[in-house]
């Protein structure tokens, strides 16, 4: 009649597929993970410089603050 071949979709692969769908999945799990620890170490008190009210951590020790033993 009017010629011509029919229309057949291209074959899809579902191993291919889901191997892609795993990847990506993967991916952005690992992306997230990454942002979680990044914004966990940024708010480390190491990051943010945390202090105790009489000075930064090594100048508060038992012995820099003139104290001859831990309990004194």
């Amino acid at each position: 009649m009017c010629g011509g071949a029919p229309s057949i979709a291209p074959a899809v692969d579902p191993a291919e597929q889901q191997a892609k769908a795993d990847a990506d999945a993967a991916r952005k799990a690992n992306t997230e993970a990454a942002a979680t620890r990044r914004a966990r170490r940024q708010q480390s008190a190491l990051a943010t410089g945390a202090s105790s009210t009489s000075g930064t951590a090594a100048t508060s020790t038992a012995l820099a603050t003139g104290k001859p033993t831990l309990g004194s």
